[in-house]
């Protein structure tokens, strides 16, 4: 699947509109260069699942973790920060990816090794006028 986006309504409809695909329980990669939107988009898909209180991007913390009105655990992962597999490990990366829940993690090259094979990837792209491509696949394409 591939959307294309003008500016930062377009995204928050992406995300109202994608909001089934986005609640099934399973990880989901966002894989873009810096300035894409993947917090952006993260955030919009957290929000209308019904948690209005966001902590932000977890740069610093790698890990935010939400709870829906329903009892369903959310998580979004930034990995920008981490070092190496052992990093990733230590902070239980490998336990959380198991979970069967709606997680959205930013940088997930970071971590490829831990990725579900069910790992749904979000590959965003911005052009030279400003519109952000998405692709929705079920396998990583570098």
């Amino acid at each position: 699947m591939i959307f294309e986006l003008k500016d930062i309504q377009s995204m928050v409809e992406f995300a109202k509109k994608n909001l089934d695909f986005f609640t099934q329980c399973k990880c989901f990669a966002f894989d873009g260069e810096m300035g894409t939107g993947k917090t952006t988009i993260i955030q919009e898909i957290i929000r209308n699942m019904g948690i209005y209180d966001l902590q932000g991007s977890p740069t610093y913390s790698i890990v935010n973790e939400y709870q829906t009105g329903r009892g369903l655990n959310v998580y979004h992962l930034d990995c920008y920060r981490l070092k190496n597999d052992a990093e990733a490990f230590e902070l239980g990366m490998e336990e959380l990816l198991s979970k069967k829940n709606p997680i959205f993690i930013e940088w997930p090259e970071k971590i490829k090794r831990f990725l579900p094979i069910d790992t749904i990837w979000v590959k965003l792209y911005i052009n030279e006028n400003h519109i952000r491509t998405i692709e929705i696949a079920d396998e990583y394409r570098s």
